[in-house]
């Protein structure tokens, strides 16, 4: 199967060969004998393209990806195991969530009870789920999707969240009493960018306002990014998050005001592997994110 994987990806069986450590021999006959076992030619060979995959080949490689990601999940819950540790998490989480839940949820994976070690991808919600699609997580903390998910995914709403402005300390709107959207006019934007459900929800709600769209000089995701560049201009103003307008307000140099309208964001779920919905890591996972989600309505 690593072998499939690998001239796949090369397009040269010999190449293959070299990464895995066969020789070339070794190799051609390896692929003979899976395709004679399966009774299916997996490449087409070409003197100028190299190897590409024939239709049943694609198939095989589909089927060959999930066997090497569970046999993978398989040794490393061994190792655990062995090790006396919980297992290692990839987790997935997109930028607007807030500080403290991952904060908590990351001290209670690596505390005494479960004993985990976690690595932790930050990116779009798209971008995440083809990696989560492609074995590359585990699981993915980003917005529910209006639309179905991947097929073999499974999507756990978790918690929604209330839009807010952030400004500037010296930006004109702090010393109002109460913000209109009229006001927001002339502004230089910050926003997530386009495409995003959280940049169509935006839209949706000036569009429902019947006020032009706002125009983005900065599209940004990242935390830190809008901190920076809003501490360092008094005319810009972002659209976030109402708990994570309060993490980037406490780096100083910008205010968190409240949006002159209802405006919901997506909601924030839990996605996983369906296969994968009863392995130790992914099964500690989801009982931990619903507990501290639980909290933090309570609190609320």
């Amino acid at each position: 199967m690593e072998l499939l994987l690998a001239i796949h990806e090369h397009k040269s069986i010999t190449s293959a060969a070299q990464q895995l450590g066969f020789t070339q021999p070794a190799a051609s006959r390896a692929l003979r004998d899976m395709e004679q076992l399966l009774r299916v030619h997996l490449f087409e060979r070409d003197r100028t393209k190299g190897m590409s995959l024939t239709v049943a080949g694609e198939l095989v490689l589909t089927r060959a990806r999930a066997l090497l990601a569970d046999y993978r999940l398989m040794t490393m819950e061994l190792d655990a195991y062995r090790a006396g540790t919980g297992g290692h998490l990839r987790l997935g989480i997109i930028p607007f969530v807030p500080g403290p839940l991952i904060e908590n949820l990351i001290t209670e994976l690596i505390g005494e009870k479960h004993r985990m070690s976690v690595s932790l991808t930050e990116g779009s919600t798209t971008q995440l789920l083809e990696d989560l699609r492609m074995q590359k997580l585990d699981a993915v903390i980003g917005r529910c999707s209006t639309t179905p998910i991947p097929a073999g995914l499974t999507q756990e709403k978790l918690f929604r969240q209330e839009a807010c402005l952030v400004a500037h300390l010296q930006n004109p709107l702090i010393r109002k009493e109460r913000i209109r959207l009229a006001d927001l006019e002339g502004f230089v934007w910050l926003l997530p960018p386009q495409g995003t459900p959280s940049r169509m929800a935006i839209n949706e709600a000036f569009a429902a306002a019947k006020l032009p769209l706002p125009v983005a000089t900065v599209e940004a995701g990242s935390s830190k990014i809008i901190h920076l560049a809003i501490s360092g201009n008094n005319r810009m103003l972002g659209i976030v998050p109402s708990d994570v307008g309060h993490d980037i307000q406490r780096l100083g140099g910008v205010r968190r005001l409240p949006f002159p309208v209802s405006l919901s964001m997506p909601p924030v779920g839990l996605v996983w592997s369906t296969r994968h919905r009863d392995t130790p890591v992914v099964r500690n996972l989801r009982s931990n994110v619903r507990e501290l989600v639980r909290k933090r309505r309570s609190v609320q």
